[in-house]
């Protein structure tokens, strides 16, 4: 079963002083990096999409994905999904996905083997796969879709524009898998970042 992830990055980074959080450097590399990594090492042949600006990627990088903007810009990142699944639906030689990962591009501390939980638990459920954050809230911006069922929500609530992606959650029960709360912690402030910086600091400490 063919996978497609849709990475976020279209945010205006407010809380972070209008920084584009994608782009930030975390250990000689960057935000978005990092998560296309993760992807790839989950699944090196999926089809790996940008809703928003490729700053942070290597031009290598940028060459190995496909890029979309939401319109209009800063819509949100509901519309930033809608706006890959509009471009993909539209692209009769598209490819299949069986599976879709949504996935926010301030998120680096993602890995593999949690993508590949989450891939597995959607294919064997049929349903939304996704975890819980720090506080015990579920983790929207990191989930595994059905390709099939996240087009028929983004039917139902129409136009995206400025949603909650909660809203593609409405009324179903998601796979919760069992995950590390910081693996899918994001930032949005200098405080979060120098949080992630510790724990990164920490695991390269504890391997040494």
């Amino acid at each position: 079963m063919s996978i497609r992830a849709i990475i976020l990055s279209g945010g205006r980074s407010n809380r972070f002083g209008g920084v584009h959080k994608p782009a930030v450097e975390l250990g000689w590399t960057t935000v978005i990096s990092r998560i296309l990594s993760a992807v790839r090492t989950a699944d090196p042949d999926a089809e790996v999409w940008v809703a928003g600006p490729c700053d942070g990627l290597s031009a290598r990088e940028q060459e190995s994905v496909h890029s979309v903007v939401e319109e209009p810009a800063f819509a949100g990142p509901l519309a930033g999904i809608a706006a890959v699944c509009a471009v993909v639906r539209d692209a009769s030689s598209a490819a299949p996905a069986g599976v879709t990962l949504v996935l926010a591009g301030d998120m680096p501390l993602i890995t593999a083997d949690h993508l590949g939980d989450l891939i597995q638990a959607c294919q064997r459920t049929g349903t939304p796969a996704t975890g819980t954050d720090d506080r015990g809230k579920t983790q929207f911006l990191c989930a595994a879709w059905p390709t099939e069922l996240l087009l028929s929500r983004l039917d139902a609530i129409g136009d995206p524009t400025n949603g909650a992606v909660k809203w593609l959650f409405s009324g179903l029960e998601p796979s919760l898998v069992d995950v590390e709360p910081g693996v899918v912690a994001d930032f949005d402030t200098a405080d979060d970042l120098h949080r992630i910086h510790t724990r990164l600091d920490d695991e390269a400490a504890s391997r040494q």
